[in-house]
């Protein structure tokens, strides 16, 4: 489906399933996991809206791998149109990019795609699509990736950790809005009016008192 033009994407929500929250994915070196790419619903003030996600989750599953480690990979893609996932930040060889037309053709409907990539630096990434990042990733096409460091005094010592994920998204009757053409003004995007911490437009988070918390944070929004 196209944004160009007339068309627009779809918005009916019947049959979908309910995004489900971020789910961790512990990753050791050789492991190999799957990311399915397709439609859900979700709530958002009142409104049921179609929306994307990674294994059905808003954001994605975290991935947590361990400095070093080379991981494969596979995405499925069930958008109706192309798509491919880019391993932001991430120092990867080429192939693994996910710029399309670039390093890769991009990933079309029901196709499958295997990235291998490795993770040589500690800290924290972020993955997402590259293309029509202002439809398919304002959709809730977006993850994180927490690479654990070999040298466990990397970091100074915390009680826990916690990731954010901030995101506005431009809401009306009907489903979420996509500025088809004018998405110069909008960093790839839109003007949002709804702002989505992990998923949610009410986040909340329980900590005792005393604890220190490392966050790890990303916005989406190029």
């Amino acid at each position: 489906v196209s944004l160009h033009g007339e068309e627009r994407v779809p918005t009916e929500t019947a049959g979908l399933a309910e995004a489900l929250p971020t789910q961790v994915y512990a990753l050791e070196d050789g492991d190999a996991i799957e990311l399915s790419i397709g439609a859900v619903k979700k709530t958002i003030v009142g409104q049921t809206v179609r929306m994307l996600g990674y294994n059905g989750q808003i954001p994605g599953p975290l991935l947590k791998v361990r400095e070093g480690s080379r991981v494969a990979i596979k995405v499925k893609n069930g958008l109706e149109g192309e798509t491919t996932v880019h391993w932001h930040g991430v120092r990867v060889e080429n192939r693994d990019d996910g710029l399309p037309g670039v390093t890769q053709e991009p990933i079309g409907p029901g196709e499958e795609f295997v990235y291998t990539p490795v993770f040589p630096d500690a800290g924290f990434y972020w993955y997402h699509p590259h293309v029509r990042e202002d439809y398919q990733q304002e959709s809730g096409l977006y993850g994180g990736i927490v690479v654990v460091p070999r040298d466990g005094e990397y970091y100074a010592s915390v009680n826990r950790e916690e990731v954010l994920f901030v995101d506005d998204i431009l809401l009306e009757e009907g489903g979420l809005v996509f500025f088809r053409d004018h998405i110069r003004y909008a960093l790839m995007g839109r003007f949002g009016d709804v702002m989505l911490v992990n998923g949610q437009e009410e986040y909340s988070l329980d900590v005792r008192r005393g604890d220190v918390v490392r966050f790890f944070c990303g916005e989406c929004g190029e």
